[in-house]
């Protein structure tokens, strides 16, 4: 059995880090500040051509709960601003609820709550984030964080209560119906903490509140399924299925292996409980991405890390800050010597490096836009265009290696042109002439930029050209 921690030490744990987190998490992202009102991938379709009333419409096809459109339409007004003000501020308090929640667990010491809440308020992950249609990500999040901090944490049955209509808000993003079993785990956790427990009462009731999870799911498939190609996108896959399950049962091997060893009660053994847990944590993270076909291979968990790439997937790393901390902490053990704590702060700072680079290069990407829509506001040669093809060079400025959609790029004329009367093709495209249901281009729109990355971030000035020729492809 674990011993339980000091009472000086327990109450060192309730003083959350409020210096350290604010400065990591402001470093991380600051840049923020510099494109609050931009737009980038599916808020030019979703947030910027919909009327409000069109927008819950859409909402209401996406499956997703009223609350939605309460909170993004009638509270918010759709103001991008706003949207990322309180993306940030959704994320951090989630890492206060998290170090409240981390406190109530006797086998942690003071340093490792605080290390395991300052690495899930700056992993580099999930940087897409900073797109509006990512929104819903953030307050479903904080709601869920909030909820589980309610559960553990207070002993009024108010409180507690409290917590189901949070859990339920939050499970809108679909991800975290399954990730419900971390907080069911703690609860059960809990209640086999006290001395003298009816072990059959903490089970049935630990079991009792896991089937909210279950029963939301089946309720709101049965109520409020999505619509279109949206039930497709939320509907599981077999493989994805299987391939969830076979990483979950590695995950029950390894905590049954570590409970039949009973290993618990060293400081090896410690370790080795933190590594597992916060393995499985990972695991339930990622298994309803996995089941949904992403997250397939190892390319695709560690593309998201690298600055140029990963276009919007890191959204799917949303639930696996978690576990990823937790499983870091563990493999670093006992915070002991100087070699160790010279190790954390080039983590600490690694982390922070790659949050700016993300958080830069959407700066960037929105300087870009910006600068291309006064370009062709200022020129009147795209007036009379239809259909327009674009030759963009100028990938450097794009944020995380991604792709400028055609509905992007039909948003950004008609923010220019203050009309919705033009149609992008899509790139450089092959014209099908023999096709009378293709669109055919008139027009060619090549955009160019004559500074680098870096001069462009000190002058704030990408120096965007625009060549406008009339084409005639089939002729």
């Amino acid at each position: 059995m674990l011993e339980t921690i000091p009472v000086k030490q327990h109450l060192a744990k309730s003083r959350f880090p409020w210096k350290l987190a604010l400065l990591f998490y402001s470093l991380s992202n600051g840049f923020t500040l510099l494109f609050l009102k931009a737009y980038f991938w599916d808020d030019w379709f979703v947030y910027y051509s919909n009327s409000n009333d069109s927008l819950k419409r859409y909402f209401t096809i996406r499956g997703d709960l009223p609350i939605r459109g309460i909170i993004e339409v009638n509270v918010l007004g759709v103001r991008p601003e706003l949207f990322r003000v309180l993306t940030i501020a959704c994320f951090f308090f989630a890492g206060w609820c998290l170090f409240r929640i981390l406190s109530t667990v006797k086998v942690l010491t003071n340093e490792q709550v605080r290390l395991i809440t300052i690495l899930f308020l700056i992993l580099p992950i999930n940087s897409a984030r900073i797109a509006m249609i990512d929104f819903q990500y953030s307050y479903s999040f904080f709601f869920f964080y909030l909820a589980w901090y309610l559960l553990v944490t207070k002993d009024s049955r108010f409180a507690r209560s409290f917590s189901i209509p949070l859990f339920l808000l939050s499970f809108s993003t679909v991800s975290l119906v399954a990730f419900f079993v971390v907080p069911c785990a703690h609860l059960l956790y809990m209640k086999l903490s006290v001395p003298e427990v009816n072990k059959w009462n903490a089970y049935f009731y630990s079991a009792l509140f896991a089937t909210l999870a279950p029963l939301y799911w089946i309720s709101d498939r049965r109520f409020n399924a999505p619509q279109e190609i949206y039930l497709g996108l939320y509907t599981p896959q077999k493989l994805g299925m299987l391939k969830a399950l076979l990483l979950l049962i590695v995950c029950a091997v390894m905590v049954f292996w570590f409970l039949k060893a009973r290993k618990g009660g060293t400081l090896e053994g410690q370790r080795y409980a933190l590594v597992i847990a916060g393995i499985t944590i990972t695991a339930l993270g990622a298994s309803p991405y996995i089941v949904g076909g992403h997250l397939v291979d190892i390319s695709a968990w560690m593309i998201a890390f690298v600055p140029g790439s990963s276009d919007w997937d890191s959204r799917h790393q949303l639930l696996l800050g978690l576990g990823f901390a937790v499983t870091l902490v563990g493999l670093i053990g006992p915070i002991d010597s100087i070699f160790k704590r010279r190790s954390i702060i080039v983590l600490i700072g690694s982390c922070v490096a790659l949050n700016i680079t993300y958080m830069h290069g959407y700066y960037l990407d929105s300087l870009k836009q910006d600068q291309i829509i006064s370009a062709i506001r200022d020129s009147d040669a795209l007036t009379e265009s239809r259909f327009v093809m674009i030759d963009d060079t100028t990938d450097r400025f794009n944020a995380r290696g991604r792709g400028y959609r055609s509905y992007e790029w039909d948003g950004i004329l008609a923010k220019a042109l203050g009309d919705s009367d033009r149609t992008v093709l899509g790139g450089m495209a092959y014209v099908d002439c023999n096709d009378p249901l293709t669109p055919v281009p008139d027009t060619l729109l090549t955009i160019t930029a004559r500074n680098g990355r870096f001069e462009s971030t000190l002058t704030r000035d990408i120096g965007i050209e625009l060549s406008v020729e009339s084409i005639q492809p089939c002729k």
